[in-house]
């Protein structure tokens, strides 16, 4: 009882340091990624179609897509379901052998404590494809300074087919670690690669990004989502089917 309470009490300190370096535009412990699950639009109905995500700039048919296009073959509503992924996911979309969305995300408010070395972050998503079909996905976290240089890279993927066990899927995939000092902007970069087919079946799904004050860096834990000592955050584990 002892080891709660004093875990609680961490919790409740850590929830206090947080609100006050918390308190310019950029929130702490909350995804700070603008659409990262693909809901901000209707998505497309079919693999035919394209629906551009808002609030990401796209390339080569980048589209948003619904669950339910999926049929019993690839990413369907059960999929969806299982993985909390709502009503659409994000797709390399038709006719393209390489497709690209990007967000640039302004986090110089934060540069106080960016800057004093200790400001942690965690970032995430679910990442798959189709099938047999090695198309895939890779994002990228870019930290960048104030003249754009890059300071520091956090990549998420590939998930080879091997990896999904040859069905179509979703599984999860984070990365933790310190903001780099001077970071002022911070580029999320979804790539999408087509390698066999003709659409691009590189998906994703739920994009994280939370920055959390001063402490060690932040350790993802299946099942919650909860800041320990600006230390422990959780994450969800995933599943997935098929497509023809």
């Amino acid at each position: 009882m002892k080891n709660i309470t004093n875990s609680l009490n961490k919790i409740l300190a850590v929830a206090l340091l947080c609100g006050s370096l918390g308190a310019g535009a950029t929130p702490l412990n909350t995804n700070i990624i603008v659409n990262g699950n693909a809901e901000a639009s209707a998505g497309a109905p079919n693999f035919g179609a394209t629906s551009a995500p808002s609030s990401w700039t796209v390339t080569s048919n980048f589209s948003a897509v619904q669950y339910a296009a999926g049929g019993g073959g690839d990413l369907n509503s059960s999929i969806s379901t299982a993985v909390g992924g709502g009503n659409n996911y994000f797709a390399g979309g038709p006719s393209n052998a390489a497709a690209s969305a990007q967000q640039l995300i302004n986090v110089a408010d934060l540069a106080a404590a960016i800057d004093g070395g200790g400001l942690g972050f965690a970032f995430s998503a679910l990442i798959g494809g189709f099938a047999t079909q090695d198309d895939n996905m890779v994002i990228s976290a870019i930290f960048l300074d104030a003249g754009a240089a890059t300071l520091g890279t956090q990549s998420l993927g590939p998930v080879t087919q091997g990896d999904r066990g040859g069905v179509s899927n979703l599984l999860l995939r984070s990365v933790n670690g310190f903001v780099p000092v001077g970071t002022r902007s911070i580029e999320i970069d979804m790539q999408a690669s087509r390698l066999q087919g003709s659409y691009n079946d590189g998906y994703a799904d739920n994009l994280s990004l939370l920055l959390a004050g001063n402490g060690p860096t932040p350790t993802p834990i299946p099942g919650t989502l909860l800041l320990l000592g600006a230390g422990l955050i959780a994450m969800r584990c995933n599943q997935g089917r098929t497509r023809q």
